[in-house]
Parts: structure tokens; C-alpha cells; sequence
């Protein structure tokens, strides 16, 4: 079994935006120990980098963070991973973009374009990293582990400050990609409602779509 090295209470001050721990398999992490009810199993056992949490003064091992699961696709980069499964690019900054990821350096690939970097020429350890930006989650301090094991110190893995902002923007994009989704449905139905004069919070789900159904071709009737 792998050992992993959870962050100690004393550590937690050490802890800011862009450092890379990892979360441990959910049958490691202690009972009780807050994990966002989103996160599905995929994203434990993997590398993670935190994207924002709280100020250096208020930091506590009990504090929640927000954090974006990484990858590496079994070594293969994003854009052979998703050829695989027959969607293909021209390159693998458009593989990434499309798919919501981010590379990130590797010390194998030192000067791969296109990447982020990390502070003090410090590369991850697989030959292919990547950041999924499409989604991020809050865990606790006490739920992650250092990356790099035993002897490495836990803010040893960061990104740099270029790259922290690139991984923001990335992260708030994706985001607001997401509310707009989520809005336009909401948005629809209230411009049907206004056009129909029917409020489908008013009647009974079946009779309000009934009606609302009616209503609609009553009113393209009109237009004709």
C-alpha cells in the first residue's frame, strides 16, 4: 500500500494559492473530515492544486479550501487521450482548451509550450499533467496529503504567479460558462410565461405544461 503524507496542523500556514498536494484514496482520509458532497470518486487519488483558500492568518488544519482535481491521463497527452475516443485536434492546446484542462510542466518535458509552470524550475512527475478547470472543490486542510512524499516540503510543488492567475481565469471562465447553462433554461421559461401570461408555479406540473403547450400555439397561430 502507498503511503501518503497528510499536511500536519503546523503546515497549514505554508499552504496558498497554486501549491500541489495530493488527495488521497477516500477510504484513507479520516472519517469526518469535510469533503464537498460533489466531488465524485475519480478525483481522489490524484494530485491537486489548491485554486484559492484562506488568508495565511486565518489558516487552520480544520480550514476548507477550493481545489481542481489534475491528471495525467496515463501518460498520454489530452490530445491522443481524446483521439482515442475519436475526437480529434489539430493540436494539443486546442485539445486542452476544448476539453477544460490546462497543462502543466513536467520534469520530463521542461519546455513544452504552452504549460504551467512552476516555481524554481520544479516540474510534475508524470510524463503528461493536466488541471481540469471545469469544475473545482472544497475539501479540508486535513483531507490532503503532500505531493512528492516523505522529506519534501509542502509548498515544495507551486505554481508560479503567472501561472496562478492563468489557472483563476481558466477556473472563473468555465464558471460563468456554467451559470449561463444553467440560467438560460430559467430564462426561457420565464420569456414563455411572459409571452403566455401562464406561471407554471401556479398549476399542477402536468396541467401548467398542458396549458402553457396550448398557449404556445395559440400564440404562433397569431404570428402566422
Amino acid at each position: 500500500m502507498i503511503t501518503f503524507h497528510p499536511i500536519l496542523a503546523a503546515e497549514a500556514a505554508s499552504l496558498k494559492p497554486g501549491t500541489i498536494l495530493f488527495l488521497p484514496p477516500k477510504d484513507q482520509i479520516q472519517a469526518r473530515t469535510y469533503m464537498d458532497p460533489s466531488l465524485h470518486d475519480g478525483g481522489y487519488n490524484h494530485p491537486v492544486i489548491i485554486v484559492s483558500c484562506p488568508p495565511v492568518k486565518e489558516m487552520k488544519h480544520s480550514s476548507h479550501v477550493e481545489i481542481a482535481i489534475m491528471t495525467s491521463f496515463h501518460g498520454n497527452t489530452i490530445k491522443s487521450h481524446l483521439a482515442q475516443k475519436g475526437i480529434k485536434h489539430r493540436t494539443g492546446t486546442l485539445a486542452a482548451e476544448k476539453a477544460g484542462y490546462l497543462r502543466v510542466v513536467t520534469s520530463s518535458k521542461p519546455y513544452a509550450k504552452d504549460v504551467l509552470k512552476l516555481r524554481n524550475g520544479k516540474g510534475m512527475k508524470r510524463d503528461c499533467s493536466y488541471v481540469n478547470v471545469k469544475q473545482t472543490f472544497g475539501v479540508e486542510v486535513a483531507a490532503l496529503a503532500r505531493y512528492g512524499g516523505k522529506g519534501v516540503d509542502v509548498d515544495e510543488f507551486r505554481l508560479t504567479v503567472h501561472a496562478i492567475k492563468t489557472l483563476v481565469e481558466g477556473v472563473m471562465k468555465y464558471r460563468k460558462r456554467r451559470k449561463c447553462v444553467e440560467h438560460k433554461p430559467k430564462a426561457e421559461m420565464k420569456e414563455k410565461i411572459q409571452k403566455t401570461g401562464i406561471s407554471v408555479k401556479t398549476v399542477p406540473a402536468k396541467v401548467a405544461k398542458k396549458k402553457l403547450k396550448s398557449k404556445l400555439v395559440e400564440h404562433v397561430k397569431e404570428q402566422l
